[in-house]
């Protein structure tokens, strides 16, 4: 029961730390800076970003959001993909200490709203239109072969990674924002 309540303790905390920041973000000083960090210049995609609570320092776990909704697919997140998840987040750069960890085991714990998968696409769509083609495929390879391992990542059957139908349909509806 001690484990439990310490948990729940945790929990309740990084949830007022995630509000926290989206208080944050929301001022206009978050939002020049988002912007000058990021070279962001649509201002409708910054506001949408600054309303979801991104800041300069969390946006990096906006680059995740495939990865989470792939691990809630099937309307759960088991241990496996989410620590493939945190695996996939600490290449990233992303300690346990940050913001950007403390959202994202947020986003783990509670579905990221659908407006966060609409921040993604348009970011994305912003970020692979500066690219050039050969790199928007490796991105996008990357991509996939990213949202597969946390497909695989629940063990599947008999300990052998499968993609589940509903993994396959949210992988196949990122992809499509990334190769178009």
């Amino acid at each position: 029961m001690r484990g439990f309540r310490q948990r729940k303790f945790f929990n309740d905390v990084e949830d007022a730390i995630v509000d926290r920041l989206h208080a944050e973000a929301r001022t206009e000083a978050a939002r020049d800076d988002l912007a000058r960090q990021t070279g962001i210049s649509d201002a409708s995609l910054l506001s949408e970003l600054t309303a979801l609570g991104f800041t300069s320092r969390t946006l990096i776990a906006l680059r995740l959001i495939p990865l989470v909704l792939v691990a809630w697919a099937d309307h759960r997140v088991d241990s496996g993909e989410r620590q493939a998840v945190l695996d996939a987040a600490s290449t990233l750069g992303i300690r346990p200490e940050s913001e950007a960890y403390m959202m994202l085991d947020h986003w783990l714990r509670e579905v990221p709203p659908g407006e966060s998968v609409d921040a993604w696409k348009r970011y994305m769509r912003d970020a692979m239109g500066r690219l050039s083609r050969g790199a928007r495929a490796k991105l996008a390879t990357f991509f996939r072969a990213q949202m597969t391992a946390i497909a695989k990542a629940s063990g599947g059957q008999f300990g052998f990674g499968k993609v589940s139908g509903k993994e396959r349909q949210v992988i196949d509806g990122f992809m499509s924002t990334l190769c178009h």
